[in-house]
C-alpha cells in the first residue's frame, strides 16, 4: 500500500472511531411533558401546551395550570424553546418579560435541580413541566401526558 493511500485509510478509520465515540450524550433521549399523579390533566396538545408556557390562561378541568421551566440542563431548555414555543433563548425571556411588566402576569417557575422540580410537579396537581423521559418514568408521583421531543 502506497504511504499516501495508508495515511488517507488511517485518517478515515481515526474519523469513524472520533464520530462513533463523540455521540451525544443525549441519543435515545425523551423529552416529556409531566404533571402529578394526582392531577386531573388528561391531555394537552401542542398548541395548549404552547399558550401555557407562552404565560396565557389555559384551565382544564375547572382548574387554571400552572407552568414550571426545566433549567437543569442548558439542552432542555434549547430543546423546548425550539419544539414547544418556537423561539429562542433571548426572545422567549423578552416575551415573558414582556408579558409581566405589561400585564402583569407572573413569571413561570424556573428550576435549575431535577430532584426539586420533579416534587415542586409531584406536589401541585395544577402545574405542568418537562423533563427527561429517564428522569421520570420510574416515578410513581408523576404522570407523562406525552412526548415532546425524542432522539
Amino acid at each position: 500500500m502506497k504511504p499516501m493511500a495508508k495515511a488517507i485509510s488511517l485518517l478515515s478509520v481515526s474519523l469513524v472511531l472520533l464520530f462513533g465515540v463523540a455521540a451525544p450524550a443525549f441519543a435515545g433521549e425523551e423529552l416529556v411533558l409531566i404533571v402529578s399523579s394526582h392531577s386531573t390533566i388528561d391531555r394537552l396538545d401542542s398548541p395548549l401546551v404552547r399558550r401555557l408556557f407562552l404565560g396565557l390562561t389555559v384551565t382544564q378541568n375547572g382548574t387554571r395550570l400552572r407552568p414550571v421551566l426545566n433549567e437543569t440542563d442548558p439542552h432542555i431548555k434549547e430543546l423546548f424553546l425550539q419544539n414547544v414555543v418556537s423561539m429562542s433563548d433571548r426572545t422567549y425571556d423578552r416575551y415573558v418579560l414582556r408579558m409581566t411588566l405589561l400585564q402583569g402576569k407572573t413569571q413561570p417557575a424556573a428550576y435549575d435541580n431535577s430532584a426539586d422540580l420533579i416534587s415542586a410537579v409531584a406536589a401541585d396537581p395544577s402545574i405542568v413541566g418537562y423533563a427527561w423521559a429517564k428522569d421520570v418514568v420510574h416515578d410513581p408521583r408523576i404522570r407523562t401526558l406525552r412526548v415532546l421531543w425524542q432522539e
